[in-house]
């Protein structure tokens, strides 16, 4: 049956194309479509096919997989246009995707590699198309009411999760809870800061909202730390750019709403300890896999091959040497660490790629913002930027970086950062103007084509 829905879809990539390159006008819809996507992939059956599929491979990558997403993608790649922009952040993501591969060459199983290596392709694609689509400034609106929804979605579900199923830690569409603390933080925090800018609408305003319900329901530990943090990290940034009284209210508000969840969130780790007793506590999974991450990087300073450290733990003893339990899921589980995995994997060049483009962006959104002031853009690159590394810093607690469901969401907001920093001439040589042009709010190209100021709204 999947495979039938693959050809169908697949069929259906053209009269797509076409359709959105006689009506660009009415693309909306497909872009808040697309932005909806990651947060489906693995609600019930995943929404993909794989041409070759290890199902009980215990790694980041299974097969050789193709999701509807990339389909979705492809079609919209057909329908755009030629783009005079240079692409943004494609060396660095060439460098990691080389080392991925070449990690091959002292990889166990080779074929293990290369399926990861194929998810970087196709997650590369994602950010090449959202990069070109979102030069028109309404394609990054629509693509953000997308991501919007797909979080209101994630609330919904949390709530009937903790309420209706009653389970102590909420997942929503996500396999792990901390996945969807990890993702919810990296949509919600710019939001945030556009509020902060006065951007009106009730996205903006509802959005944080939304994040502190599932972040209270998941009952993680560093998501609750984090996504406080990461709100006021922004709220400082943002107040350091430009003081206004409306950041005053909304700081106002976020202490009279902070006072209300602190209570929930303590009752909600209170029934966690009391549901899993002293385990967490004497078992300490992560530090016990990041002591055998620690002895196979020492024994192997070029990597294992990526997506070969289950593998290579288990038949060359390194976890029975760090102590892991043989009667827990240990066996088969990954680092909670991105950065000692990779550099597990793909050795001191993989884990320098890596640091290479993780920080990329993060400067770019950092520097780009903080020079744009007096536009709103401005402050949603900001607020980027300290998603980024809220996600960075959380990252170091989890592996789940390396699915392709959050990397999705990482190409994303590469996209929208790339985008945005070229519509402000971030890599644009300056001009010598005998006067400077007054500042603006938002002005763009609209999906019709012709040039003006246009309204935030779907944001």
């Amino acid at each position: 049956m999947k495979w039938v829905a693959f050809i169908a879809g697949l069929v259906g990539v053209f009269p797509l194309a076409s359709w959105l390159r006689r009506r660009p006008q009415q693309a909306s819809w497909v872009w808040i479509i697309f932005g909806m996507l990651p947060f489906l992939l693995s609600a019930g059956q995943r929404l993909e096919v794989a041409f070759i599929s290890w199902p009980e491979w215990a790694g980041m990558a299974r097969g050789v997989e193709i999701s509807i997403l990339d389909l979705w993608a492809l079609a919209i790649y057909l329908s755009l246009g030629r783009s005079r922009q240079k692409l943004p952040f494609r060396l660095p993501m060439f460098l990691y995707f080389l080392t991925v591969l070449l990690s091959a060459l002292q990889a166990e199983v080779p074929m293990a590699t290369l399926f990861y290596a194929w998810q970087l392709v196709r997650v590369f694609f994602i950010y090449v198309v959202v990069t070109r689509a979102c030069e028109d400034e309404q394609v990054a609106a629509a693509l953000m009411t997308g991501l919007a929804a797909g979080l209101y979605l994630e609330t919904c579900l949390v709530l009937w999760q903790r309420f209706g199923i009653h389970l102590v830690q909420a997942t929503g569409t996500f396999v792990h809870q901390n996945t969807l603390g990890l993702v919810a933080n990296l949509v919600a925090i710019p939001y945030f800061t556009l509020l902060l800018a006065g951007q009106r609408g009730w996205t903006p305003a509802t959005i944080p909202f939304a994040d502190a319900i599932i972040t209270v329901f998941t009952a993680s530990r560093a998501t609750l730390g984090l996504g406080g943090g990461g709100f006021a990290l922004a709220l400082v940034l943002s107040v350091l750019r430009r003081a206004t009284a409306r950041k005053a209210l909304v700081a106002l508000v976020g202490v009279l709403a902070l006072a209300a969840i602190v209570p929930l969130a303590t009752r909600s780790l209170e029934t966690r300890f009391q549901a899993y007793g002293l385990t967490e506590l004497v078992y300490d999974e992560r530090a016990i896999l990041m002591n055998a991450g620690e002895m196979m990087l020492a024994d192997n300073p070029n990597g294992v091959g990526a997506n070969n450290f289950v593998l290579v733990a288990n038949i060359k003893g390194y976890e029975d040497r760090a102590g892991v339990d043989p009667r827990k899921e240990s066996r088969s589980a990954l680092i909670h660490n991105i950065y000692w995995l990779a550099a597990t994997e793909t050795g001191y060049i993989g884990i320098t790629a890596l640091l290479f483009l993780l920080l990329q962006p993060l400067m770019v959104a950092l520097r780009c913002g903080w020079r744009n002031r007096v536009d709103l853009r401005g402050d949603l690159l900001i607020g980027f930027a300290t998603a980024l590394l809220i996600f960075y810093v959380h990252s170091y607690f989890e592996w789940t970086f390396f699915t392709d469901q959050v990397q999705y969401l990482f190409a994303m907001t590469l996209g929208l950062i790339a985008s945005t920093a070229q519509q402000l001439g971030y890599w644009q040589r300056p001009k010598v103007q005998r006067q400077p042009p007054p500042p603006r709010r938002f002005v763009g190209r609209s999906l019709g084509g012709s040039a003006g100021p246009v309204k935030m709204g779907p944001y």
